[in-house]
């Protein structure tokens, strides 16, 4: 198995889990404040990767390495992007904010080419552009009442989430998939903890009565475990040999994901829209992935 087939493989996976987080994250704040549960996911998902050290599963060595940029990577996602997520989603509707966050990939083949001097073919724009419009059939409902703020946070995260991108790749060579993630869920944790105490101070029971729920203890696993730890590295790991507009088109099969999940978990309606949009995203991703393996033979 190729290197690409193998990154590509993970992206898959990565985002699949992103897809289903959605649902876990609702679950999960039925029963917490938002910003307490941030810290207690970050926190969790950051006391499993110590676990890897302390057993030699893993490892960290930063000495003479390019630290700051990797600090920097690290406070951008999770910390800004997390931030401006959840509050730009807040401010603007559900359809609305799933067509803004689908323009990632948009994003990341035009900092990718400009950044990183990566290549691009006009059949991956052409998929690229589809798999938003997929996005956006995905999302139906009205875009409806949308706030200028929540537009400029749901813009600042898609920044957010390709700057990190191109940082990742950029210092792809220096750090391990396994140092990015760590020190990615290091830093949410200490930053979600802070911003957890300075909402909600000194109050024992925000941080205790969410564990007396077992939806709440189950969702939250499932975030720290499979959503951050698995996923920050294997997508990590397939930004070592994927190019970042390649790696975040797949962002958009998070929709596909999320759609399935809502119709599983939650009983949620199906459209013809709604399997349009499902389809141009499957046929979008898996093209573009299909034309690089058969490039690259």
């Amino acid at each position: 198995m190729s290197k690409t087939l193998k990154a590509t493989i993970c992206c898959l996976l990565g985002y699949s889990i992103y897809g289903f987080s959605f649902i876990f994250t609702k679950i999960a704040l039925e029963d917490s404040d938002p910003n307490v549960f941030l810290a207690i996911r970050f926190t969790l998902a950051f006391l499993i990767l110590n676990l890897f050290i302390f057993f030699r599963k893993g490892r960290i060595e930063l000495k003479g390495k390019p630290v700051m940029k990797l600090l920097l990577m690290g406070f951008i996602q999770p910390v800004i992007y997390f931030i401006c997520e959840s509050h730009g989603i807040a401010l603007t509707t559900a359809s609305f904010s799933g067509i803004i966050i689908g323009l990632v990939p948009v994003m990341g083949l035009i900092l990718g080419v400009i950044f990183l001097k990566e290549s691009c073919s006009l059949f991956q724009i052409i998929c690229t552009v589809l798999s938003v419009v997929g996005v956006a059939l995905t999302t139906t409902g009205g875009i409806g009442k949308v706030s200028m703020k929540g537009l400029i946070l749901l813009l600042i995260s898609i920044v957010a989430t390709t700057v990190f991108s191109i940082l990742s790749r950029s210092i792809s060579k220096e750090f391990s998939a396994f140092e990015r993630s760590y020190v990615m869920t290091g830093l949410g944790s200490i930053s979600f903890i802070a911003v957890a105490l300075f909402t909600r101070g000194a109050d024992i029971n925000a941080w205790t009565e969410p564990f007396k729920s077992p939806s709440f203890v189950w969702s939250v696993l499932y975030l720290a475990i499979v959503s951050s730890v698995i996923a920050f590295t294997v997508i990590n790991y397939a930004l070592n040999y994927l190019s970042v507009g390649h790696t975040l088109i797949f962002s958009n099969f998070t929709a596909v994901i999320s759609v399935i999940a809502g119709i599983l978990i939650l009983g949620d309606s199906f459209t013809a829209l709604q399997l349009a949009g499902v389809a141009i995203i499957i046929a979008s991703v898996f093209g573009v992935s299909i034309y690089k393996l058969k490039k690259e033979q």
